[in-house]
């Protein structure tokens, strides 16, 4: 049988009734143990929502949720193996980096104290400065870091990277993936650099307007679509058929986004029509599906 970290089944979080404004709609998910899964798409989405519900700070309107097999919110046992944080956690401000540490280690059982004051040495985060003084970066990587030395089972990430310099968060990558293979566990990272995040995941979800589009391995997600550019003579007689997703037709130049991967019959086709055939990354594959923008929206700006 085989487990999972997180099952859903019809979740629904319904914010305003009478406007029926909702963030998540009839969600059926089950996430896999020990994976480093990437929760991508857009604000708004429904992301933060579904991991407010998973930690227990938000009650679902509609359906049920299980967390490695049990009741997240009730069993104690299953509630110190879920570590929800994000950039900005609502932490006090006055409170110093030890403090915050000390607060962590009595949560989670499992927490590594050594790891984590190793890795605030690393990133060069004196434990008396206070929450308050730090810029928006440092306050992310001290809740990264922290989040990371619980070792629970259940790790959600809500847009952890945010105001970190690239040469730091290339550090949090590789620091996430070692302490992953040293200590397997499930990973749910949400972030709108996925291109950057795309080499550690090894698996998928994509939500839009509080549905789930796919939820697929990462490579997958890199073959499900391909470009073809061209002049407007060799991309227009291809333009209506079925597997085609998205058309550009510019100055600039044309191009169809269509379902397939590069060695896919459509691709030969159009490649023998002319037409420059290329990959689309995880993170265009995202756009391309959920993006309400239409061809000439952006032509219209300099007519």
């Amino acid at each position: 049988m085989e487990e999972y970290a997180i099952e859903a089944e019809g979740l629904s979080m319904v914010y305003d009734r009478r406007k029926n404004v909702k963030a998540l709609e009839d969600i059926d998910l089950r996430l896999h143990t020990d994976q480093i899964i990437g929760l991508i798409g857009a604000n708004g989405s429904g992301k933060t929502t579904f991991f407010k519900i998973c930690s227990g700070a938000l009650e679902a309107t509609e359906g049920k949720l299980q967390i490695l097999g049990g009741d997240g919110i009730e069993d104690l046992s299953i509630k110190e193996e879920i570590i929800y944080s994000m950039h900005n956690l609502p932490v006090g401000d006055f409170y110093n980096i030890k403090r915050i540490v000390d607060c962590y280690a009595i949560g989670y059982p499992h927490f590594d104290r050594e790891f984590a004051v190793k890795l605030l040495e690393l990133f060069g985060i004196p434990v008396k400065k206070t929450i308050k003084t730090l810029s928006q970066g440092m306050k992310s990587i001290v809740h990264f870091i922290c989040a990371m030395a619980t070792r629970a089972k259940v790790t959600l990430l809500d847009e952890p990277f945010i105001g970190i310099d690239i040469e730091k968060r290339k550090l949090a990558y590789e620091i996430l993936l070692r302490d992953y293979m040293e200590h397997p566990r499930t990973f749910v990272i949400s972030s709108h650099n996925l291109d950057e995040l795309s080499h550690v995941l090894s698996e998928m979800v994509l939500i839009h307007d509080g549905r789930i589009i796919f939820y697929k391995e990462m490579d997958e997600v890199r073959e499900m679509l391909f470009r073809a550019d061209g002049d407007s003579s060799q991309i227009k007689p291809f333009a209506d058929r079925e597997d085609v997703v998205h058309q550009s037709a510019g100055e600039i130049g044309s191009f169809i986004i269509c379902k397939g991967n590069v060695e896919c019959s459509f691709a030969k086709e159009l490649e023998r029509a002319g037409c420059v055939i290329d990959k689309v990354s995880p993170e265009d594959v995202c756009v391309y599906l959920t993006s309400k923008r239409k061809e000439g929206d952006l032509e219209c700006l300099w007519n």
